[in-house]
């Protein structure tokens, strides 16, 4: 239970119909660079102060399934805050990321973990910083490195864009373990025709041995703006796991708050 608990915990780092009216036509890419897909992503992100929402997570791995509830809240650069219940409604951990640390408490174990975001990436092999995380479960922008020479068009329904060529990243997409590439780091982006909102992404890190994919999916209005409602996220590793989110019951800029009181009587731990 404890190493379930911390791995659902953790893995939640990496993991969100009725849509917004669609634009009367698409917009053409001819005589268009790379620079006005990540205009028109920019515009059309998700904005907030703080964010607060239910939501419904389903993590596989390997044989097993497990569905549990969570609340999730969010101020906009500087924290996400996730607290996890079973079905029964009693909290069974609690996860709070800032730009710079990494909590977690177990409280079936009675046990906590302190650390800064250099484990993510140690025990993920994936550059998962603070903004990436933010990003993946609101369905925004993922920022590429100044430098990438970006590769754009259309891949059949959606806009591509990514620092790899687009018949290669669907290639990767489908078997990633196959991807032929340098030592930058992939970053590949299927976006909405219409809306500009990331429908699927692929990330690799510099070693090609582990891939984090994502899907966007029922986009919904709120407050005039576009969020997905479902999440789906692929990692492929050594311990490949699925995780599914819904979202239901989101609400924007309210007053929130992020308690995160450990017990004296709890255990650190470290990993």
């Amino acid at each position: 239970m404890r190493k379930f608990v911390f791995l659902v915990g953790l893995s939640l780092l990496f993991f969100v119909s009725c849509g917004k009216k669609e634009r009367a036509s698409r917009k053409p890419l001819e005589g268009k660079k790379a620079l006005y897909l990540i205009e028109q992503m920019k515009a059309n992100e998700f904005d907030f102060d703080t964010f607060s929402a239910k939501a419904e997570f389903t993590f596989h791995q390997k044989s097993k399934k497990n569905s549990f509830k969570a609340n999730i809240r969010i101020k906009k650069d500087s924290i996400i805050w996730i607290s996890i219940t079973p079905l029964l409604g009693i909290e069974l951990g609690r996860i709070m990321v800032t730009p710079d640390t990494v909590k977690v408490i177990n409280r079936i174990s009675k046990e906590y973990f302190v650390g800064d975001n250099r484990y993510i990436k140690n025990r993920f092999n994936v550059d998962l910083d603070y903004d990436l995380m933010q990003a993946i479960l609101l369905g925004n922008t993922i920022e590429f490195e100044p430098d990438d020479k970006l590769k754009f068009g259309i891949d059949k329904e959606h806009y591509y864009l990514g620092n790899l060529k687009k018949r290669k990243a669907k290639k990767a997409d489908d078997k990633p373990e196959k991807i032929e590439r340098q030592d930058d780091e992939v970053v590949s982006l299927w976006l909405d025709q219409n809306s500009f909102k990331v429908r699927e992404f692929l990330l690799s890190d510099n070693t090609a041995d582990r891939f984090l994919m994502g899907t966007f999916s029922e986009y919904q209005e709120i407050e005039g703006q576009l969020l997905p409602r479902a999440l789906h996220f692929e990692l492929q590793s050594e311990q490949p796991a699925l995780v599914d989110i819904d979202y239901s019951r989101v609400y924007l800029n309210k007053p929130i708050k992020f308690a995160f009181n450990i017990s004296s009587k709890y255990e650190q731990v470290f990993y």
